[in-house]
């Protein structure tokens, strides 16, 4: 347990906080932390639009014929005689009010390292609670439970948002 303290701090710390740069070589004090053990969220804000561009979103939703599918599918149809575009459409001044597309342009900001690196504390911390809890009562093997059951969505969430965040920052296009 001790190690496991130790080595999460060792990574939260950066290379350069522990020497000078002035005495190490060029090569060595350029150095960046990988991105695991480094918690900064990135300074640049993502612009969404120029993302979606760059990678290619919608020549991936053309290639893939999606378009063509909900059309056959006759999905849109059916939305749109039960109301749920009307009423989506009265919902979208909504995400302005409640600041939802700077929301998301902060999140997408943030390091796919960032994410992963959350989820694998969330089940350290739950691998902690399963083990430091003792299996004396049902009460007890209960909370082990409880909080395993609150932990695995979270870590999946941040699992999938590290992966669609690593799509989002990448400079490949996207492919369905």
């Amino acid at each position: 347990m001790q190690s496991a303290v130790l080595l999460a701090l060792a990574c939260a710390g950066t290379a350069s906080a522990f020497a000078p740069s002035s005495s190490l070589p060029n090569s060595i004090a350029s150095a960046r932390p990988s991105s695991l053990c480094s918690l900064r969220m990135q300074s640049r804000e993502v612009d969404l639009l120029e993302r979606v561009e760059t990678l290619k979103v919608l020549s991936a939703v053309s290639k893939a014929g999606v378009l063509s599918k909900v059309e056959k599918s006759g999905l849109l149809s059916k939305l749109e005689k039960s109301g749920a575009l009307s009423k989506a459409e009265e919902l979208l001044p909504l995400l302005d009010d409640y600041r939802v597309i700077s929301l998301t342009k902060k999140i997408v900001s943030v390091s796919p390292g960032t994410l992963y690196f959350y989820a694998m504390l969330a089940l350290g911390a739950d691998a902690a609670v399963i083990a430091g809890v003792p299996d004396n009562s049902g009460a007890l093997i209960a909370a082990q439970v409880a909080t395993t059951v609150a932990i695995l969505p979270l870590v999946g969430a941040l699992i999938v948002g590290g992966k669609i965040n690593s799509i989002i920052q990448g400079n490949e296009p996207l492919k369905l």
